[in-house]
């Protein structure tokens, strides 16, 4: 079986590294071939499959203008603008395979970030190629610039035919996709593969008198909620707490400049970019616990993850993102869904800060949708959001995080919160991790889905209802404000 995988990029991580594992996942099952819009960076065992096709790679100038070939190059470079025909991608998969594909494979077509790639599907799709377009990241969840870069695409981002099948990370896409009107029948849940973290042979007993650490293995970009993590600083001073990397882009480096400084003026027990000085793997080693304050995840690695280095797992569950992994049998009991905070109390008071701010950023996502503003959607997000006078501290902005952090510091009584205690759950999380989100678990169910693909014959092709999938992105009861 020949299966052309398309991406935007070969960067390390993030697709790349599902990329990686599925092609190592289906063995000699499947010639895989991985088309890029740019070389490898750095080392990758799909060095030897990439084909990079520079049109493919991230740029919202890029755009699809079927042309006879006749308009001049320097005109079109005065355009910045990417020429390719109609079928070009095929043409160039034909060549390196020698042949036709048996099952195209493409990642995240339909994110925004090169509205040409999403014409060229549309081509393909026509032209009855199978197809499994594997979303691992939605235009509609908080990226209203890249939702905007589609135009009029956007009425035409989710295919529907027999020939045209479509993989999601968890059961929230697959609902939302279903109800924007893409059939059971085409639609596969597609857990990404876990792979171990480092973990002792022979781990030591724990020094009792040593500071307890709790480490946050991520990139602290803003929604990893580093506020909250300070929360815990502050009400557990006797404890260490760690996060491994700082955030590379530019744009969301001075909200995390603002938090490091703000750890200082407290004096809270926290490492932050502790990666940079420590190996990866000598942070889960020295680690007591890992621990997450996330708001917001596409797979959720960091529930899966820490069973496998035997560590045990604190913090905020994503019960949208986690249910699939409870009904494998995952114990995720000891983390917490809401961390409740009162708007008003004798430490602070951040009710009319918060529903301002609810209001002005409601309105103006929505707004950045190309949707109507009402005050009916302010109304149903308070119902949804505030309960009995308190709101999660995990959609607060970081103003008033900081503003309950520095109440908390002086007086840790106003908040009865603490951490769990997932140490018993260890060995079966680890056996459940290993068993349902192992290579071969996910090798077996992605080449089935090829097979069900290959199996399907050409049909009609039709456009799901874009407008209700965005719909269920923007549910008044989903806003947080540390996403916008």
């Amino acid at each position: 079986m020949k299966v052309a995988i398309v991406h935007y990029h070969a960067r390390p991580g993030g697709v790349t590294r599902v990329v990686e594992r599925a092609v190592e996942s289906l063995g000699d099952r499947a010639n895989c071939l991985f088309f890029t819009g740019e070389a490898a960076r750095g080392e990758t065992p799909l060095q030897k499959k990439i084909r990079v096709f520079p049109s493919l790679g991230y740029s919202t100038d890029k755009k699809f203008h079927p042309t006879n070939g006749r308009e001049a190059g320097a005109e079109r470079r005065q355009r910045n603008e990417v020429q390719w025909q109609p079928l070009e991608l095929l043409k160039r998969a034909r060549g390196a395979f020698g042949g036709e594909p048996d099952v195209w494979h493409i990642h995240n077509h339909s994110l925004g970030k090169n509205p040409a790639l999403m014409q060229e599907i549309m081509n393909l799709a026509m032209a009855g190629r199978k197809i499994l377009l594997q979303i691992h990241d939605f235009a509609e969840d908080g990226r209203p610039d890249n939702y905007a870069n589609l135009g009029k695409l956007k009425d035409r981002l989710y295919p529907v035919a027999d020939h045209i099948h479509y993989a999601v990370l968890n059961k929230r896409d697959y609902s939302f996709l279903h109800a924007a009107g893409i059939p059971e029948s085409n639609l596969h849940l597609l857990p990404n593969t876990v792979s171990a973290l480092p973990s002792p042979k022979y781990p030591e007993p724990r020094d009792p008198e040593a500071e307890f650490l709790y480490v946050y293995p991520c990139r602290a970009i803003r929604r990893k909620n580093l506020g909250e993590l300070m929360l815990w600083s502050a009400l557990m001073p006797e404890a260490k707490f760690a996060v491994t990397l700082a955030p590379k882009n530019p744009e969301v480096k001075p909200i995390y400049d603002a938090w490091v400084a703000f750890a200082e003026e407290l004096h809270l027990n926290i490492e932050l970019n502790a990666g940079a000085d420590t190996p990866f793997h000598k942070m889960i080693l020295k680690a007591d616990a890992l621990i997450t304050t996330s708001v917001a995840e596409g797979f959720g690695l960091a529930f899966l993850e820490p069973w496998l280095a035997n560590k045990p797992l604190v913090g905020r569950n994503l019960p949208e993102i986690t249910a699939d992994f409870a009904e494998h049998g995952l114990d995720l009991s000891a983390l917490y869904n809401r961390l409740p905070v009162p708007l008003i109390s004798k430490g602070w008071n951040i009710s009319d800060q918060f529903f301002q701010g609810l209001e002005k950023t409601m309105r103006a996502s929505r707004e950045a949708y190309g949707r109507e503003w009402n005050d009916g959607i302010l109304e149903e997000a308070k119902a949804a959001l505030v309960q009995d006078g308190t709101v999660d501290f995990g959609i607060l902005d970081e103003e008033m995080q900081r503003t309950i952090i520095r109440a908390v510091k002086a007086d840790p009584s106003l908040l009865d919160f603490s951490l769990g205690d997932s140490s018993a759950a260890i060995a079966a999380n680890h056996t459940v991790t290993e068993t349902a989100y192992g290579s071969k678990a996910y090798g077996d169910q992605l080449f089935a889905i090829y097979e069900k693909l290959l199996a399907a014959k050409p049909g009609t092709v039709k456009y799901a209802d874009s407008e209700t999938l965005l719909d269920e992105f923007l549910q008044p009861q989903r806003f947080n404000l540390l996403r916008t």
